[in-house]
């Protein structure tokens, strides 16, 4: 799985720090529009991660891989050959119905069967360390790529074209030699698909950490969305620099991700999720605060860096924590669908505030995000303590 994410992630970062790029300045897409079309792929992913999750309980993990795969680079190469809005957007949808998001599910799942919970950060942080190597060199490939292209358009599509090869070899390598992870009890139980779904939103604790996931995923995915065009547009950094800009976070992942693991392994994964809180309202203020490249670096490679090492961590860790073992692919399915619907809703805000030349509103959005991620997850805290008083509960 290591190995696997880091070309997988290599070749996402191919496409997705020029993507908005390529079809706004382009293709003439307005970046409201591209901001629907990103919608159109959260919120079909959202509509995958439903289903994903207790098909990976039934059926198990790596057929959920594998079509999830296929799907995503069919659509990439799609992303490569569209021409106008119109195929923009039934690329995104298809984008998320058969992309990523599930594979992210079932991928996760696979980790926390074959780990015990007092080493899952660990687990998590190691396979994050190879996706990380990978999304340090995708995007200061794309950045250098471009730049030796002298910005001509080809250089976009032929890029996309790279990243669906990529996405078809690690799903060929999945193949032959990935081991299927599904715990037995799973295999036995008639307790899945719809029934629960409904499980897992009607427990109150997860409804929580869910709610707290779609706030921290909606600084997450803003950022990954808006910075490159806020950067190129409003602070006139070259497109090699923003490929180093956001290359960088890949750097402080693969040096500090794994010591950052240990560490959540040591404390109560909700405190290293408040952390995570507080380190994306001090990414948000610094960019409130500076528009210089350096500013840009202290709030993305840093602060914003260190927050997504713990997110991205904590959270699915504390997600299969909280899970019943027959259901953990489908909780697990339903957090990664935080990001989904985050994803959907950061670009509806960031376009029309990018458009209108209005881009310390996102900031400001952002802050009270992150606040408000932090009472939900002092919420959670506050019911799992009476749950551990009073059994009742």
């Amino acid at each position: 799985m290591l190995w696997a994410m880091l070309v997988f992630r290599f070749g996402q970062g191919l496409y997705y720090p020029f993507s908005v790029i390529y079809f706004h300045n382009v293709l003439g897409i307005s970046l409201s529009l591209v901001g629907v079309g990103l919608a159109a792929l959260a919120a079909s992913s959202v509509v995958a991660g439903f289903v994903s999750g207790p098909l990976a309980d039934r059926y198990g993990r790596k057929p959920v891989m594998l079509v999830s795969l296929s799907g995503a680079a069919l659509t990439f190469l799609g992303f490569s050959i569209v021409e106008g809005f119109i195929g923009y957007l039934a690329v995104s949808v298809a984008a998320g119905l058969f992309g990523s998001s599930s594979f992210d599910a079932a991928r996760n799942a696979m980790i926390a069967d074959v780990t015990e919970p007092g080493a899952r950060g660990r687990a998590y942080g190691l396979v994050r360390v190879g996706g990380n190597v990978g999304w340090a060199l995708g995007p200061m490939t794309a950045g250098l790529a471009s730049a030796a292209a002298g910005g001509e358009a080809w250089i976009y599509p032929a890029l996309f074209t790279g990243t669906a090869a990529l996405t078809t070899l690690v799903m060929l390598s999945l193949v032959f030699l990935a081991r299927e992870s599904l715990p037995t009890i799973t295999k036995s139980s008639d307790f899945g698909g719809t029934s629960g779904v409904r499980a897992a939103l009607s427990d109150k604790a997860f409804l929580f950490l869910l709610g707290a996931g779609v706030l921290m995923y909606f600084v997450f995915t803003q950022d990954w969305q808006a910075l490159p065009i806020y950067a190129k547009n409003f602070v006139d950094v070259p497109d090699g620099r923003i490929g180093f800009l956001l290359g960088a976070n890949g750097l402080v992942v693969i040096a500090l991700q794994l010591p950052v693991s240990a560490l959540i392994d040591r404390i109560p994964k909700i405190s290293a999720l408040l952390l995570c809180a507080g380190l994306f309202a001090a990414s948000s203020a610094t960019l409130l605060m500076t528009d210089s490249l350096i500013g840009l670096l202290l709030a993305f490679a840093g602060f914003f860096t260190l927050a997504e090492m713990i997110l991205e961590v904590a959270g699915p860790a504390l997600a299969a924590e909280l899970a019943p073992v027959k259901l953990r692919g489908t909780y697990l399915s339903l957090f990664g669908t935080c990001f989904g619907f985050s994803y959907g809703i950061s670009p509806l805000v960031a376009g029309p505030l990018l458009q209108a030349e209005l881009p310390d509103l996102i900031w400001m959005i952002q802050l009270l995000a992150s606040s408000g991620a932090a009472a939900g997850l002092l919420a959670l805290a506050r019911l799992r303590r009476r749950r551990r008083n009073s059994p009742e509960v």
